[in-house]
This record gives C-alpha cells, sequence and structure tokens, in this order.
C-alpha cells in the first residue's frame, strides 16, 4: 500500500511547514540587514563589517575548528599569534559579507581609487583564443568583488556556485551576483554549465579550497593531504581553456589588490598533478595573508584512503 507523503497530523508536515516559515523570517531579516548598508560609504560598511566579525568571534561560532586549523596549518606559530589572526580572520569575513550587497554599485569608476586591476591583457589574449577560461581561486581576500569588476570591464563572467538550503535567499544572492554582471551556474549543473559556458567563450570561476569529499584529489595542503576538486583541471584538459589563478587581496583602507596568473600547464594531461600544482599556488597565496582566507571551513575532514 502506498502512503501519503505527509498528513496534517504528522510531525512531517509540522516540519515542513515550520522550516518553511523559517527561510521566509531569515530572508526578510537579511533583505532589512542589507537595505541601510547597501548605501553606506565604502569605509563605514567596512567598519560595521569588522564590528560583526568581531562579535561573531566573541559569540564563538566556529571559532575552535578556525584556531585548530590555524595550529596544524603553522605550527611554531604562538598561541597568543594564533588568537590574534583567527580574530583578524572573523573582521575580515564580516568585512566581506557586508560588501557583498554593494556588488551592484561596483563600477569602472572604482579602477585605480580602490580597486586595482593586474592582468587585464593575459584575459584579453585568453578571450582571444576563442576557448574561454578556467579560473582557480579560493575563499580569499573578496572573490565577489573581483568578480564584479571585471564584469563592469565587459569581461563575461561566470561563477559556479553551490546551493543554498534556503531558497530565498539563494535567489537573492544569485540577484546580487547578475546584478553585477555575473552568470551564475549551480554546482549540481556544473558539467553541461561549465562546458556550455567555456563554448561562448567565457570566463568560468571556481573554488577549489572546499572539501571535495571522496571523489577528490588528495593533495598536499598546508603539510596535510586534502581533498580537492579535479573539476578545473578536468575541464581544462577536456576543453583546452586556459587554467588561470585568480588572487584578490584587501589592502588597508579597504581597498582590494585583483592578479590574473596564466598557468603553464604544457604536456601536463594527469588532472590530479594539475590539482596537487594549483592547490600549491592557492596555498603560497594563503600564506602571505593568512588573516584573509577561510579557515572556519572543515578543510581536512575527508581522510584519504588508508592505502
Amino acid at each position: 500500500m502506498e502512503l501519503p507523503l505527509f498528513t496534517r497530523n504528522s510531525g512531517i508536515f509540522s516540519f515542513r511547514v515550520h522550516h518553511k516559515i523559517s527561510h521566509r523570517l531569515q530572508y526578510f531579516a537579511l533583505i532589512l540587514f542589507s537595505l541601510p548598508l547597501r548605501w553606506l560609504p565604502r569605509r563605514a560598511r567596512s567598519a560595521g563589517g569588522a564590528f560583526l566579525g568581531q562579535l561573531i568571534y566573541l559569540i564563538g561560532i566556529r571559532r575552535k575548528v578556525t584556531e585548530q586549523n590555524l595550529r596544524a596549518a603553522f605550527p611554531s606559530m604562538p598561541t597568543g599569534a594564533v588568537r590574534q589572526v583567527c580574530a583578524r580572520v572573523y573582521r575580515h569575513f564580516g568585512r566581506v559579507a557586508v560588501s557583498f550587497v554593494a556588488l551592484p554599485r561596483i563600477s569602472t569608476k572604482d579602477l585605480g581609487k580602490w580597486i586595482y586591476f593586474d592582468g587585464l591583457d593575459v584575459l584579453q589574449q585568453i578571450l582571444h583564443e576563442g576557448k574561454g577560461g578556467i579560473f582557480y581561486s579560493g575563499h580569499i581576500g573578496n572573490w565577489e568583488v573581483m568578480g564584479a569588476i571585471a564584469a563592469q570591464l565587459g569581461l563575461p563572467v561566470t561563477f559556479v556556485v553551490a546551493r543554498q538550503s534556503n531558497r530565498d535567499v539563494e535567489e537573492l544572492i544569485d540577484h546580487y551576483r547578475e546584478s553585477a554582471g555575473i552568470e551564475v551556474v549551480k554546482r549540481a549543473d556544473a558539467v553541461r554549465g561549465i562546458l556550455q559556458a567555456l563554448r561562448r567563450n567565457r570566463l568560468v570561476a571556481i573554488m577549489i579550497d572546499q572539501d571535495a569529499h571522496e571523489d577528490g584529489a588528495f593533495v598536499p595542503f598546508f603539510g596535510r593531504l586534502a581533498s580537492a576538486p579535479r573539476g578545473p583541471a578536468v575541464f581544462h584538459i577536456r576543453s583546452g581553456a586556459p587554467l588561470v589563478f585568480a588572487l584578490s587581496r584587501r589592502l588597508p583602507g579597504e581597498k582590494y589588490y585583483i592578479r590574473f596568473t596564466r598557468m603553464d600547464t604544457e604536456g601536463e594531461t594527469n588532472p590530479d598533478v594539475l590539482t596537487a600544482r594549483m592547490t600549491a599556488v592557492l596555498e603560497a597565496a594563503i600564506r602571505e595573508t593568512p588573516e584573509q582566507w577561510f579557515w572556519m571551513h572543515r578543510r581536512w575532514k575527508t581522510r584519504p584512503p588508508a592505502s
């Protein structure tokens, strides 16, 4: 006998109703929070973000994970220094979070004022070749600002992003990115979406610093093996689209330096080798400004096979 999906007396029904209401409340809270922030001066908004980040640090959300990751990555760093870097990590990502609502306001007028862009010739050469480009990076600096200014320069930017559990919030986030000129492809549709974007000669940005579970390539990252996504390397081998490291770095005064560097992959057809090389490049960038990387993530959660 086939049972109904739920009844009004079932716990499933009440859970789903509650779940939907909580998602709507989160959505409207985000709207109310973001509207005034969007029109604040850039530095005032940044100061508010730093305050928010410091507050979250003091509350202790994922602080233990962050400190553990920092200690493992920098074993010679004194305990006091670890705590200082940890606090700066939270303040940095508070700034990143509040800057997101102002993405649609970014324009080419900001170049040379608070955004410094290096590597435009690299991007133009890639577009001239006509195969698109695969841009790999991590949650370092402010990757959203990097994508927005590139789009405002007329470059065809596509972000590969994960789905959010709250679909209302997801639509709002997508709206901000699309209003800034960024095309969005969901990770669940990545194979088709990325290949189509490359055929349209677009510049596809993919993060490589999140745990890729058992399907990833286990590569060295701060002295430990971490599961990294093979996707960028596989798409590069399959399509011939060049690999480019995209770096964003926050400077004093809420300014940003952005750089694009093309990777020499001639003769290399092993995706795991390429993934290891890309991860090494990202690690070197993180070591220069460790307070600007997302140490809250359980990067080494998936253990490599015993063999």
